[in-house]
């Protein structure tokens, strides 16, 4: 029976970079990866490390796997996967998922198939600088650290210790069995999480995952190439509207991998050849976006882009 691990967390606050810990932690183990994501255009995908011999890896995007609009598909994906013999099955949840359900999505796939994993709970990962702004605006935040064994507090060096402390104190407010780590850069090792005793999860609920809660996601598409300044000063201009954004974006000097969430901007080189820039963002202004984002482009790029 496969060990099952679910990973949640707002948007950015590092759940791929531990993902790709994790891979490297478990290296020689026989893993399946879940990558889920809410935009139709798969970013996490491409930055998850494929050099795992035997490692499997399903993107499902365009929704929540909590949601109905793709729940299906994550119920049959866990259950391809359970036929493969696998160690452990690691499930990177989108930013805004409330993982309520996932005991019975599990019940639901051991009826349906007489398939069973072996849950070892959720871990979540806490954004220290974002967290006290959402927590109160989104619901999802909330019920991430409930249904969670453990937090990892990432991020703790761009606040001060007044600002954890009070993360901390909201923390075991909501959950206060779930034990926390504090780290930068997602470096915990799960192996140490996973051998602290678990506590008892809390009571299934209906998900606030739904159609009708879905965050606005747009995507811009573009063949041309704007020098870094130009890229930054755009992406300082859309950052107001937006909970997050990230990508790939071709610049006079070479494609650069983007990853913002709200004002903090990380622009790093990407080796890959990308033809075109494919920037997915995420608003936080609903259907505005569009014209904030078509705003800020045409002092950017000379030619329209596509946005989608």
């Amino acid at each position: 029976m496969s060990k099952l691990v679910l990973l949640t967390g707002f948007l950015g606050a590092g759940k791929t970079t531990f993902l790709n810990h994790i891979l490297e932690e478990f290296s020689g183990t026989k893993v399946g990866l879940i990558v889920n994501e809410f935009s139709g255009t798969g970013v996490d995908g491409a930055l998850i490390r494929q050099d795992i011999p035997g490692a499997k890896m399903i993107e499902l995007n365009n929704g929540s796997i909590f949601c109905a609009c793709i729940k299906d598909s994550f119920v049959d994906s866990l259950i391809s996967l359970a036929d493969r013999d696998l160690d452990y099955v690691f499930v990177e949840a989108s930013g805004l998922a409330d993982p309520s359900s996932i005991s019975s999505i599990l019940d639901q796939i051991r009826t349906l198939s007489g398939a069973s994993y072996d849950y070892c709970g959720a871990v979540c990962l806490v954004d220290a600088l974002y967290f006290p702004k959402y927590l109160k605006l989104l619901l999802a935040l909330r019920r991430q650290v409930e249904y969670s064994r453990a937090v990892i507090l990432n991020k703790t060096d761009l606040v001060d210790e007044e600002q954890l402390s009070q993360v901390e104190a909201s923390i075991r407010e909501i959950n206060p069995k779930a034990a926390i780590h504090r780290s930068t850069y997602a470096r915990v090792s799960l192996r140490a999480i996973l051998s602290e005793g678990a506590p008892g999860e809390a009571a299934a609920r209906e998900t606030s995952n739904t159609e009708s809660s879905r965050p606005v996601t747009v995507t811009l598409s573009t063949a041309e190439a704007v020098s870094p300044e130009a890229l930054r000063r755009f992406l300082e201009n859309i950052a107001p509207a937006t909970y997050r954004v990230k990508g790939f974006c071709k610049t006079t000097v070479g494609m650069k991998n983007i990853s913002m969430v709200g004002s903090v901007l990380q622009m790093e080189d990407w080796g890959d050849a990308l033809g075109q820039t494919q920037l997915v963002i995420i608003s936080s202004v609903g259907v505005r976006i569009f014209s904030e984002v078509l705003s800020a482009a045409k002092e950017c790029y000379r030619d329209p882009v596509d946005l989608k």
